[in-house]
């Protein structure tokens, strides 16, 4: 008799829990970027008692979880395409009234519900190589790694400058240019090593001196006396 009731919990336990929703992996459908609405479905199949199985569905108006801070002025989001893998997890009340901005108690007093999901990317089978010293963000050719000595190099597979902890700063590039948001100024070295100045005015100072390049002239020229004409 014990026995059997003992079976009959388990079952009823077996049963209650199967229709509980925690967290498991899937994979984005479709995103909307403008609202942060994602279309995701689950990547495993659900068991049946019968040993059948039921393929997952489609899971709607699914907030997509962003590290972000301050308001909302601080934040961190990347491009999401259809099959990226993401966490889901299952909230345990209606996130329906939340997702509107209404923080009352919920109508609905359904619990862990599928619908009332929430996606994290980055979760997928074959995850994601990462660099086992340094900190790096990257996308496709580009790339930010910090070290843990403090150097900090920015760059794609054709440039990059790098910021040294001694506080020296290197740039290598196939061409340089240095522009003013007015366009009317600029400084541009090409992949020849020539340099152009464009501007106004070009200044040059010394801790004993400075001097307009374009004004300045040079005194004991050629006889050794007489004065330059200004840069021509």
């Amino acid at each position: 008799m014990i026995t059997e009731i003992v079976e009959a919990l388990q079952l009823l336990i077996e049963s209650s829990l199967s229709d509980v929703n925690t967290a498991i992996p899937g994979e984005i459908v479709s995103y909307d970027a403008k609202r942060n609405r994602a279309v995701v479905r689950p990547s495993l199949p659900k068991a049946l008692s019968n040993d059948d199985k039921l393929d997952p569905p489609q899971i709607i108006e699914v907030p997509v979880v962003w590290h972000a801070a301050n308001g909302g002025d601080a934040s961190l989001t990347m491009p999401l395409k259809a099959g990226d893998g993401v966490g889901l997890s299952f909230q345990q009340r209606s996130l329906e009234g939340w997702l509107n901005g209404n923080k009352a108690k919920p109508d609905d007093p359904r619990q862990f519900d599928l619908s009332d999901c929430v996606a994290h990317p980055g979760l997928s089978h074959n995850g994601t190589v990462a660099d086992p010293n340094n900190v790096v963000l990257k996308y496709k050719k580009s790339n930010l790694t910090i070290d843990p000595m403090g150097n900090i190099i920015l760059g794609n597979d054709l440039a990059s400058i790098t910021i040294q902890q001694d506080g020296g700063i290197i740039i290598k590039a196939q061409y340089m240019k240095m522009q003013n948001p007015g366009g009317n100024g600029y400084i541009n070295i090409d992949n020849g090593g020539n340099m152009t100045i464009a501007a106004q005015s070009v200044a040059v100072q010394t801790p004993s001196h400075s001097f307009a390049l374009e004004s300045h002239r040079h005194i004991n020229v050629q006889t050794g006396s007489a004065t330059s004409g200004t840069p021509v």
